[in-house]
């Protein structure tokens, strides 16, 4: 059963959360979506993530997707958004929806890692069945927010360096005209992916060899200094080129 719904955020926001229940819930996976994104794939024309959520609820997961405020359906400025409210949003989304707190798995992409280590590090209860990421940004200023080997980075690190990022609070950044705000650059300053480590044999990471948003050499190092499995698409960074075989690694190893 698909079902659209809408929870309140701390601001009072109204988070457009959207579940795949299944008739036997055998586990829960919560999606946490890229910066810029939403709950459906890289814009709200596409449907590749609800396409997966499908795909899983017939395998007896229940699934819950959500657009964090500023994106998709949800409410919100998109220059407010930062990895506190995002982490709040979440954990609102997890209390609500997540029936059963010790039989839970979490796909993330890009900016999703992020929040959710943060999510994690403030519970510490919770322990994850698993966790799949596609092209995480697990270091965020120095592989995609402020660094001209992205091509989403170079506006940000040229108005960050020009002062314009902190005179007016945000900018513009990419075709989507994205207003990223300074508080984001604040608060991933003091960003540290480390919590993740404890659940190294739990996590695979994806890639795509040809991301222009993301320099994944930090990724790639991160995997072998901590013996995390990966895989490498030919893909761009949503890997939407190999979307179908993501999906099908992400299902084999959630049944494992």
């Amino acid at each position: 059963m698909k079902e659209k719904k809408y929870l309140l955020n701390s601001c009072g926001e109204k988070i457009c959360v959207e579940t795949y229940t299944p008739k036997i819930i055998d586990s829960t996976i919560v999606f946490c979506h890229g910066i810029t994104g939403c709950r459906k794939g890289r814009t709200m024309d596409d449907s590749y993530f609800q396409d997966l959520a499908i795909k899983l609820m017939n395998n007896n997961y229940k699934v819950i997707l959500f657009d964090y405020s500023g994106h998709g359906e949800s409410e919100g400025n998109d220059y407010e958004v930062c990895l506190t409210k995002s982490v709040d949003e979440l954990s609102k989304v997890f209390e609500n929806e997540v029936l059963d707190k010790n039989n839970v798995s979490f796909l993330v992409f890009s900016y999703g890692a992020a929040v959710l280590c943060e999510f994690l590090k403030n519970n510490e209860n919770i322990i994850p069945n698993k966790i799949i990421m596609y092209s995480p940004c697990l270091y965020p200023l120095e592989s995609c927010f402020l660094t001209d080997k992205s091509i989403f980075g170079k506006d940000i690190l040229k108005s960050y360096n020009n002062g314009s990022l902190k005179k007016e609070g945000f900018t513009i950044v990419g075709a989507k005209n994205f207003r990223f705000g300074m508080k984001m650059i604040d608060e991933c300053k003091t960003f540290s992916p480390d919590y993740f480590k404890k659940f190294n044999d739990r996590i695979i990471i994806l890639f795509g060899k040809n991301d222009v948003i993301l320099d994944t050499s930090y990724n790639e190092k991160y995997c072998e200094e901590n013996s995390i499995k990966k895989y490498y698409l030919n893909a761009s960074h949503s890997l939407f080129e190999q979307i179908d075989d993501a999906f099908d690694i992400t299902i084999d190893y959630l049944n494992k």
